[in-house]
């Protein structure tokens, strides 16, 4: 059967295909690559959802629904070499703070202890006095380019690994999803076929995969959407607002949705009651520190600091009036305010 695939180069599309090999085709042509490994990732990418990277773009590839799933099983069944792996890998906490680390960033470079491919799915468990797998990361560069590798000493415990790091091949991985679970711990996973310690890389297959997986349901950065707030201006000039990092952390959007729920804290919409089940976990997060008050090393305090707002009010909260910024209260009592007076008769 024919697989039709659509390819994006930096979410813009550059071609339509008929099948995979006239995308390969083509796109071993647009890069000057081997052809069979252009088949390899157009292949890797439709069923996975996982992206190309080329220098600094980012290259797609979409085929109908029900032929990537259906090829998904296919590889999985066979365990092809295109298949996305599943690792179980140790991190020492006392070496290196990966959860200060993942609290300011949500991607990071790691070190390439096994041959890490794109796409391939990693189960972080923590040794040292913790011993529970934390976090689950997606490998977005298998092999990540030693000149774009940040060595950042902020968070290495170990004067001597810090150093020796510099030395490390790496991969370049970003955090999906976060648990804290005794039921994650080293005692549970030999119960479900685990063997031994956690002391390397470990490919993960059978009962032991499915038990780690069933804990980890969600995508912290997938439910990101702007960068930026924009509107069009009377000039018809753009006028943009940056969301900053803060408010793009990972794990600082899951504990603040935590703490708040889901609902506009202005507004009170929740995108699941009014939209169904695509607007489910939907929402915005809006750091509420001024920006200029944040300095370089500001650890961001989710419950505190961050509120969920939904993208409507979060504009509102970017543009300024009489050069101030409105707060989140004074934005609540505008909304009510209008609501009582009815300024939406023609809402419906």
């Amino acid at each position: 059967m024919a697989t039709p695939i659509t390819i994006f180069k930096n979410d813009q599309k550059i071609s339509e295909q008929s099948n995979i090999q006239l995308a390969a085709t083509f796109f071993s042509d647009l890069l000057n690559m081997n052809k069979s490994k252009c088949f390899n990732a157009i292949e890797r990418g439709y069923t996975y959802d996982i992206p190309f990277f080329n220098q600094e773009d980012e290259y797609r590839f979409v085929a109908p629904k029900n032929i990537a799933l259906k090829r998904r099983i296919e590889l999985e069944e066979r365990d092809h070499h295109n298949a996305r792996r599943i690792w179980l890998i140790p991190a020492n906490p006392n070496e290196y703070d990966l959860e200060r680390a993942f609290s300011r960033y949500d991607s990071l470079h790691w070190k390439r202890s096994f041959n890490y491919e794109n796409g391939d799915i990693l189960f972080i468990y923590l040794s040292g006095h913790i011993r529970k797998v934390r976090y689950k990361v997606e490998v977005v560069e298998g092999i990540a380019g030693s000149s774009d590798v940040n060595h950042n000493r902020t968070f290495w415990k170990d004067e001597d690994k810090f150093e020796d790091s510099k030395q490390w091949d790496w991969s370049r991985i970003r955090l999906l999803d976060e648990v804290d679970t005794d039921l994650l711990s080293l005692e549970y996973l030999r119960e479900y076929g685990l063997n031994g310690n956690i002391q390397g890389s470990m490919k993960l297959t059978g009962e032991l995969k499915d038990y780690i997986t069933s804990f980890f349901d969600k995508d912290l950065t997938g439910e990101f959407y702007p960068d930026e707030v924009s509107e069009l201006l009377e000039e018809g000039k753009r006028k943009v607002v940056a969301v900053n990092t803060y408010e793009r952390n990972p794990l600082a959007r899951k504990r603040c949705m935590e703490y708040y729920g889901v609902n506009c804290q202005i507004c009170q919409i929740d995108f699941e009651q009014i939209y169904g089940e695509v607007g489910r976990d939907f929402i915005h997060v809006h750091h509420i520190k001024p920006l200029h008050e944040i300095g370089q090393n500001y650890v961001v305090d989710p419950i505190k600091d961050l509120r969920p707002v939904c993208p409507n009010c979060h504009a509102m909260l970017h543009r300024k009036e009489s050069d101030e910024y409105l707060t989140i209260d004074q934005l609540r009592k505008r909304l009510l305010r209008a609501v009582k007076n009815t300024v939406f008769p023609n809402f419906f």
